[in-house]
């Protein structure tokens, strides 16, 4: 039985409904425009795109969003610096990440580059200028045994009968959220237990060893008699499905 086809990528639905302007930009383009103009041109080639619209549209929404970009200064990106960092997070009642924003003014730093170089709009960087939020320290903490056993019950309850496939994989091999829902089967070898992921985050590829437990989660939604195929039926629906938050 044939396949069904994949539902197109967030990039491609963004082709199509937002494509990138006719024309260069104005030289007294604001913000906003030179912002959405590094999305439709730039950003949507990145493997990261969903991550890095939503900065954009974070960005956007800001004070910066009416500047023109050539009058943008070192205290108007140190002013947005400040007052992200007392921002309080809906979902979660806390306040935004130094992390967060670092990613943030990373990603401001990148779009005046190319604004500057490849489109002539802006005069210089003034993000180089402004002191980045101090990198916290790193997380060590585990999950405890309870915690484990609390979510895989929440998991094996959940409408989605994958998903607890999906956790004790994530749990028993510290693969990363896109590498789980890419699985293919053709990439599975349920004998040696190796999953091969042909591209990571960095680029490169490179072999999971599979625990037991991780090989009997992944072969309990049935191994496909070709091989071929996508592993997760679900992706589509995982990608989207998130744990409440308690």
């Amino acid at each position: 039985m044939p396949e069904p086809p994949s539902p197109p990528t967030l990039a491609a639905a963004d082709r199509l409904e937002a494509p990138p302007r006719n024309g260069p930009l104005p030289p007294d383009a604001r913000m906003r425009d030179v912002l959405e103009e590094y999305r439709a041109r730039v950003s949507i080639l990145k493997k990261g795109y969903a991550q890095e619209r939503y900065r954009i549209e974070q960005l956007g929404r800001s004070l910066l969003g009416d500047l023109e970009v050539r009058s943008v200064t070192s205290v108007d990106i140190a002013t947005y610096r400040d007052r992200r960092l007392q921002e309080v997070n809906a979902k979660t009642g806390k306040t935004i990440s130094a992390a967060t924003v670092r990613l943030e003014m990373s990603l401001l730093s990148a779009i005046f580059d190319v604004a500057r170089i490849e489109w002539g709009v802006a005069g210089d960087n003034p993000v180089a200028k402004v002191r980045k939020p101090k990198t916290p320290p790193g997380r060590d903490r585990r999950l405890t045994a309870r915690e484990e056993r609390l979510i895989l019950r929440y998991c094996n309850e959940y409408r989605n009968a994958e998903l607890l496939s999906i956790v004790i994989v994530a749990l028993e091999t510290a693969m990363r959220q896109g590498e789980i829902l890419g699985l293919r089967w053709e990439h599975i070898n349920t004998r040696s237990r190796i999953a091969h992921l042909p591209e990571t985050k960095n680029g490169s590829k490179r072999d999971v060893p599979l625990s037991v437990k991780a090989r009997d989660a992944i072969t309990r939604m049935g191994v496909k008699a070709s091989g071929r195929g996508v592993l997760l039926k679900c992706c589509a629906l995982a990608r989207h499905d998130r744990l409440p938050v308690q």
